[in-house]
């Protein structure tokens, strides 16, 4: 298990108040934790149309790919959304820890990570069932003169599936679930003060000081990145209510439920993920549920609540980004 931070580029004009000491408790109250799901990604590159096309116009073998979509996009929809809500839960609750896979999870979201992960898993298995037993029909239709692969369709290019007598079928069901899976795996985070390794007392301390070091750079990454959340969803409500109060009565606008919903669940989540202890983060998001959890349809009947909450979320807005060295402006994409 390697213990190396990615650091990213700053967002900071100087670094946040830096953890010299880490906290030997710290193991005990956060974990590492990564979320496999591989789905089968149904696309095939397809050398020989590949060919035919650099042919078709004049071009080098190497100036494309075409890669061949075996089944319609519906086929794998719903087994493809529940792994990103499942991902994307999954990030929500954890903060970031290194370049292979693992996210540090705090113990106070442990519970709610392993509920969402269930649940998810528990929508993710029937319907990887139902793709199985529906592919042989799946794969049939795809091979009919004049289906939508036309030429180009390959049996080889569906995992088990083979041809007997003529007729196509599943013989190898495993070989096809096995595309699929749905695992989570929980480590300990490094914990330099039980370090034991028979090497010279200098060397011994060395290393630790680099874990010490290592697990300091990777809290203070997930520290930035939560800043980061907090400041998406309080730009994006202040850019938003600008727009709307700028329009006739709001006209040709919408006012969104999510602008506030959004704030709420970076609100709720924050005291459980910032296991740092950031005091001037935790001051920031409750100015945030002071200022800005406003009844959406209070916003939207009044125009002084508006007028108001606009205010307050461009103020806040404005200290955050004083705080972390990054342009005042700019909407985010979160609707």
């Amino acid at each position: 298990m390697t213990t190396s931070a990615v650091v990213q580029p700053s967002l900071l004009p100087f670094e946040m108040p830096a953890i010299s000491t880490p906290d030997h408790s710290l193991p005990s109250k956060a974990m590492l934790c990564s979320v496999s799901i591989p789905v089968w990604p149904a696309r095939k590159y397809d050398p020989d149309v590949s060919d035919q096309i650099a042919e078709l116009h004049n071009a080098q073998r190497d100036a494309g790919r075409y890669n061949k979509l075996l089944v319609p996009k519906q086929a794998l929809q719903e087994i493809n959304k529940i792994a990103g809500e499942a991902r994307q839960d999954h990030y929500f609750l954890t903060l970031p820890w290194s370049d292979e896979g693992s996210r540090v999870l705090p113990a106070a979201t442990y519970l709610e990570h392993a509920e969402k992960m269930r649940h998810h898993r528990a929508r993710f298995e029937p319907a990887v069932t139902s793709f199985v037993s529906n592919f042989e029909d799946l794969v049939r239709d795809q091979s009919r003169e004049h289906s939508r692969l036309g030429t180009m369709f390959n049996i080889a290019d569906y995992p088990g599936m083979r041809q007997q007598n003529g007729t196509l079928i599943l013989a190898y069901p495993q070989e096809l679930r096995a595309k699929f899976s749905f695992d989570t795996d929980v480590k300990p985070l490094p914990d330099a003060s039980d370090f034991r390794v028979a090497l010279g007392d200098e060397d011994v301390q060395r290393i630790k000081r680099q874990i010490e070091a290592s697990l300091a750079a990777s809290l203070q990454v997930g520290t930035r990145e939560l800043w980061q959340r907090l400041y998406k969803v309080v730009r994006h409500m202040s850019d938003r209510l600008t727009e709307y109060n700028a329009t006739e009565e709001g006209k040709g606008r919408k006012l969104y439920d999510s602008w506030v919903t959004n704030i709420v669940e970076i609100v709720d989540v924050l005291p459980k993920l910032n296991i740092t202890r950031d005091q001037e983060l935790e001051r920031m998001a409750a100015d945030v549920r002071a200022s800005l959890i406003v009844d959406p349809n209070e916003l939207r009947k009044s125009e002084i609540a508006r007028s108001d909450t606009a205010k307050a979320a461009a103020q806040i807005a404005t200290r955050m980004a004083a705080y972390m060295g990054v342009p005042p402006t700019g909407a985010s994409e979160t609707v």
